[in-house]
């Protein structure tokens, strides 16, 4: 995660919350994945990563909505964008 002037937020201390819909206007996510789940060993850079199941990823093929959100202690959230996240199925042999 970027500032606005292309620095990377420290995300140290951060709960972390990557939540995917199929559309932005639907209440609840189509997959989510917890703080517990993220990579954060490069945190303080900026840089957090998370591995999507094959559970997460069986969906139809469409492209969902995904946002970030962070919060800190006290009442400090910060949520990314909405990015794009573009299902497809696998070819396998």
């Amino acid at each position: 995660m970027k500032e606005a002037l292309g620095a990377g937020v420290d995300l140290s201390g951060a709960d972390l919350l990557l939540g995917v819909k199929k559309d932005k206007s639907e209440a609840d996510y189509t997959f989510a994945k917890a703080d517990e789940e993220f990579d954060k060993s490069h945190e303080a850079n900026g840089i957090v990563s998370v591995n999507l199941s094959a559970t997460d990823t069986n969906q139809p093929e469409a492209t969902h909505i995904g946002e970030l959100k962070c919060a800190w202690a006290g009442p400090v959230i910060k949520k990314s964008e909405d990015f794009f996240l573009q299902v497809k199925r696998a070819v396998t042999a």
